[in-house]
């Protein structure tokens, strides 16, 4: 799923630190950079698919893995900050891969619950056919002293085939708890993007709901070595105000454009969802974020080739202030050490 770029094979996380600028109008964002810091810099492993939560005490930390695309021997590890991310501990092992050859793949899943609770969903994974073909198992880890110490990993039941978390679990109102996922219904069909709910705090997980699945889905074959399966993956989810539920999807294959993004959304606590239509967006690993005064901020792996005016590849983010209706404010965000991406 990954596609690789200097920043990651330097082995580094970024951090850009943001103001909201009411004061900004026409083309200017509103958003303006206060600054920017490396939160770990690898020197024999890379640092991909970063998590990021705020624990109850305070600190911050951040999770991430060693290996793109389940390559063999990827682990994820969790680093801390106490003063704010002006400063970084040494990053510490969360979780080892139990399959020979295998590899913990995508750590952004890291969340605090309401009473403190820390829950880590991740994918136990191994290649078996280029990059179509996965043994995949979802686990999840719990912490309960604010990441010094952490459960076993449980599995997750997902009811579908090579199932791999995206996005940060989402507690609702009502005290559920949404993980977002993505996986294959049959070997043979395109991936669907979907969600497992708990409904006691992240200890059990199930009732499996499908967000976007397209049976016209152009799934290449097996023997491309360039393309990936195809379909609906990648999502990130958001509650609203008004009680709605949002959610952003990646898509390979599924319109006339590989990287647009789609949009679904859902009424009644994501029990059901409408059809995913696609977004004037282009870009990958969507992120979904909504301010305290009620703006809505997506960030993304930016493209070249986008609708949205963004000249270069990178870290987009792109502002909505009516839910998901229209977005606006495009920007890219420049790397602290200057790194261009592919």
């Amino acid at each position: 799923m990954r596609e690789r770029h200097k920043a990651s094979e330097s082995g580094t996380e970024n951090a850009s630190r943001f103001t909201n600028d009411a004061s900004l109008t026409g083309d200017a964002s509103r958003f303006t950079t206060l600054e920017t810091s490396v939160v770990y810099k690898g020197y024999q492993d890379e640092a991909l698919f970063p998590g990021l939560t705020r624990a109850a005490n305070g600190d911050i930390l951040v999770s991430f893995c060693t290996q793109f695309d389940c390559q063999p021997g990827g682990e994820a590890y969790l680093i801390r900050s106490k003063d704010e991310g002006r400063t970084w501990e040494s990053p510490v092992p969360l979780v080892r891969s139990k399959k020979s050859d295998g590899c913990i793949n995508l750590s952004v899943g890291l969340t605090t619950l309401k009473n403190g609770t820390l829950l880590y969903p991740c994918c136990d994974t191994k290649i078996t056919r280029k990059w179509d073909r996965h043994e995949a198992d979802l686990i999840i880890l719990r912490s309960h002293d604010h990441g010094a110490t952490w459960s076993d990993p449980v599995p997750i039941p997902t009811g579908v085939i090579e199932p791999f978390a995206y996005g940060r679990i989402i507690e609702l109102r009502n005290g559920d708890l949404l993980c977002p996922i993505w996986g294959k219904g049959r070997s043979d069909e395109a991936w669907r993007t979907g969600l497992v709910r708990s409904r006691d705090g992240g200890l059990t997980w199930g009732e499996h709901i499908t967000i976007g699945y397209d049976p016209h889905t152009r799934i290449p074959s097996p023997q491309n070595d360039v393309t990936h399966c195809a379909g609906f993956n990648e999502a990130t989810l958001v509650e609203l105000p008004n009680e709605r539920i949002l959610a952003v999807l990646r898509q390979q294959g599924v319109g006339p454009n590989i990287r647009q993004m789609f949009q679904s959304q859902s009424l009644d606590g994501g029990l059901t969802w409408s059809e995913p239509q696609p977004v004037a967006l282009w870009g990958t690993s969507p992120s979904l974020h909504l301010t305290a005064s009620g703006l809505l901020l997506l960030g993304y792996r930016n493209h070249i080739g986008n609708p949205q005016g963004l000249e270069a590849a990178g870290v987009g983010i792109s502002l909505s202030e009516d839910f998901g209706a229209t977005w606006t404010e495009h920007r890219l965000l420049e790397d602290p050490q200057g790194y261009r991406y592919q």
